[in-house]
């Protein structure tokens, strides 16, 4: 009986052991000694010549292979160019040669990758744009370290798990729309969806927060990135979907600037009346004047006021019936129970007059949790 447990007990260690070298062996994303990811982003292109790139987190003294291809594999198995040793590591550039095999393709994968499980991986438009060259890359960066086109970028200023993630938008432009969309930090390049759109609205620095889609659902790295639909600007960033205290923005953030995650149609001018600080967990009144500038009715029997992005915050139901019919020309006060959350920071959240899936009217808010 003795033997026949020692058997037992020799069999499950040697069970262990063999389970110990296949997780060992299973190929992931390797972390740098300094807790980063290594990745890089396109600096320029020579359409049909080469491709500049600046690496970011990179291990030391690690022989990289680089390889290309046309878009769609994030680069695996593709076309070897060339091997780079890393040296001291860290953040350099390198320029590669697009291969022969590559040329007149419009869109190239470019992926650098080591015999000891480091990768990073990225993509190029291999065609020339007004003025010279104009890469558009995915999102291969974790953490702020913002990228951007034309000089605008965007922060992660906190995150709340599997529900919204909040950004400080720096130096953009006034007045133009931008598309948010937002995937897998992996597979970005094809797992990304359009969330909503936003409007800069007086420009430069602004914070705003949108709903993480079902994609992103339970997925440890994800990627926001902007890009609007006039002017060729764009800026992107990645981060942890993990519950992350939103922290005071280094920036001044401006009204109305707010995400609108649904199309707007109609009109309306929306006064709100909301405190400028609120302690944790504090309860208050938010409360909305909106005015019915369009040319038809709000009818109470077929318009609500509901919650549309962001923080959540309303303490009682997310959707209600309007008090009355709203016509052209007529305001009308919203008031929603709200209790602030419990770490401090600036938070925003929008609520709108909503007729079925179509908003009405953006009721935008923020507040500041001391």
């Amino acid at each position: 009986m003795k033997t026949q447990k020692l058997s037992k007990l020799y069999r499950l260690i040697a069970a262990f052991a063999a389970l110990f070298i296949l997780l060992a062996a299973a190929p992931m994303p390797a972390v740098h000694a300094d807790g980063g990811i290594p990745s890089f982003i396109i600096v320029s292109v020579k359409p049909d010549e080469s491709v500049r790139i600046r690496t970011s987190s990179f291990p030391a003294n690690t022989l990289f292979t680089v390889r290309m291809d046309v878009i769609g594999k994030a680069g695996v198995n593709g076309i070897i160019v060339t091997q780079t040793n890393t040296g001291a590591g860290g953040a350099f550039e390198e320029t590669y040669a697009i291969p022969a095999e590559l040329k007149g393709k419009p869109q190239l994968a470019i992926r650098l990758e080591s015999a000891n499980g480091y990768y990073a991986y990225n993509w190029f438009n291999n065609v020339t744009a007004s003025g010279g060259s104009t890469p558009t890359p995915v999102p291969t960066i974790v953490g702020n370290i913002p990228v951007t086109g034309k000089g605008i970028n965007i922060k992660i200023a906190g995150v709340s798990a599997n529900k919204t993630v909040t950004i400080d938008a720096n130096n953009f432009p006034a007045n133009l729309n931008f598309r948010i969309r937002i995937g897998p930090f992996y597979n970005f390049w094809k797992g990304s969806e359009v969330v909503g759109t936003i409007n800069s609205g007086n420009g430069g620095s602004f914070r705003f927060t949108v709903n993480l889609p079902g994609a992103v659902n339970n997925v440890e790295l994800v990627s926001i990135r902007l890009d609007s639909t006039t002017g060729g600007y764009y800026a992107y960033n990645a981060f942890k979907n993990v519950d992350t205290a939103i922290v005071t923005p280094g920036s001044t953030v401006v009204p109305g600037s707010t995400a609108t995650p649904v199309p707007s149609v109609g009109s309306c001018t929306v006064t709100s009346n909301v405190p400028g600080s609120i302690s944790k967990g504090g309860e208050f009144d938010a409360k909305w004047t909106v005015k019915n500038t369009g040319s038809k009715n709000w009818d109470l029997s077929s318009v609500d006021y509901a919650f549309i992005s962001g923080t959540e915050m309303h303490k009682r139901a997310s959707r209600y019936d309007l008090p009355k019919t709203v016509k052209p020309g007529e305001s009308i006060t919203i008031v929603v129970d709200m209790v602030a959350p419990k770490y401090s920071g600036y938070y925003s959240t929008t609520w709108g007059i909503v007729s079925g899936s179509t908003n009405l009217c953006s009721l935008p808010m923020q507040i500041y949790v001391k």
